[in-house]
């Protein structure tokens, strides 16, 4: 640098125009934590709104630490903005998403945005400090869709299950929408014999160790509003939230009963994954389902990427769990204790496992 310039922003840098907001927006703050194992930086220009962290991380499995993948999410609230109303409780049905190629873009309303670059694990957010205000709508309806999204692309497949843990042995129950999985987890663990690891979302990777199964959210639980009155003990402990333009009711069970959930990631001994119908029937069926039965259904309730080499990749992470569970059809019926009796015939029941598959 020449001698006559050296030194010279250093003098005057504060009196020059920060046109872009750089030094206004720079990431002055970091908080790391870990997802399913995974490093991540979340760092922002304002401090209060790294907390959204706290609540997106009890959410997802405890999982051993792994180097890689690496995620970094950058949160710029702006410091002056025009829009001073608190956004909305439901600020779900507000959002727009939109994707190509390997990006994400988030509009939530008029109180920010967000893109994600799905290949190198970045993601930027511009926030309205009204938004910023509520660290947990920020977790919510922000940053827990971020990080499904990069997991599902770093590694992890992802399918729409609920998992519960009896013992050493994981059972995952994959059913159409208000098909009654989500009560019938419920019912199993109020009975004290399973631990619920997630009622949404399980997610698969690969391990030294074999198959590693976490869940999002855990703990959480959710009923129709028609079944609510079958469950008086979790009175006062349900919350109403729109799913699918649906209000179902949410419990969560850290508050109920701690001891009915399991907060880490699983390489389970045994893992029965059952297909669930329900029929009108008075009693419940349990029929083997096969590799070419199964892969319909899995596809049907995996992740939402619509591209050729993504879903490629998906399937293979999948693979392992076809080969290795036992795969049943479970025809629900009304009779609930006669259910719970079927259930129990998986502790006597190999089932069908294989170490061939085909898609």
């Amino acid at each position: 640098m020449d001698s006559a310039t050296d030194g010279l922003y250093d003098r005057f840098q504060d009196r020059l125009e920060d046109f872009w907001g750089r030094r206004e927006n720079e990431a002055r703050f970091r908080l790391r934590f870990a997802i399913l194992g995974c490093p991540v930086e979340l760092s922002s220009n304002q401090e209060a709104v790294l907390s959204a962290a706290a609540f997106s991380t009890p959410l997802y499995s405890r999982a051993p630490d792994r180097p890689q993948p690496s995620f970094r999410i950058q949160i710029v609230v702006r410091q002056k903005s025009a829009i001073a109303d608190p956004p909305p409780e439901q600020l779900f049905p507000l959002i727009e998403y939109t994707g190509a190629g390997e990006w994400l873009h988030l509009e939530l309303g008029s109180w920010g945005e967000c893109f994600v670059d799905l290949k190198s694990g970045d993601a930027v957010a511009i926030l309205a400090q009204s938004l910023a205000a509520h660290p947990d709508l920020v977790s919510r309806c922000l940053l827990n869709t971020v990080l499904n999204n990069l997991l599902t692309r770093h590694g992890f497949a992802m399918l729409h299950t609920t998992a519960l843990l009896r013992s050493e042995r994981l059972l995952l129950l994959m059913a159409p929408h208000n098909s009654g999985k989500s009560t019938l987890a419920l019912r199993l663990a109020l009975s004290g014999e399973y631990r619920l690891i997630s009622d949404s979302q399980v997610y698969l990777s690969s391990t030294d160790s074999g198959l590693q199964i976490g869940g999002f959210p855990v703990g959480l639980g959710k009923l129709r509003r028609d079944m609510v009155s079958e469950f008086p003990e979790l009175a006062g402990f349900l919350s109403p939230e729109i799913v699918r333009d649906e209000t179902k009711y949410i419990v969560d069970l850290r508050r109920f009963n701690p001891n009915m959930i399991c907060e880490t990631a699983q390489i389970a001994e045994r893992i029965d994954l059952c297909f669930l119908t329900r029929t009108d029937e008075e009693y419940s069926l349990l029929v083997p389902a096969s590799p070419a039965e199964a892969w319909p259904i899995l596809v049907a309730n995996s992740l939402h990427y619509d591209r050729r080499s993504i879903w490629l990749e998906n399937l293979d992470r999948i693979a392992p769990l076809v080969a290795a569970a036992a795969r049943f059809h479970l025809k629900i019926g009304r009779d609930v204790d006669q259910l719970r009796a079927v259930l129990a015939e998986l502790d006597g029941n190999a089932g069908i496992t294989s170490s061939t598959n085909s898609r």
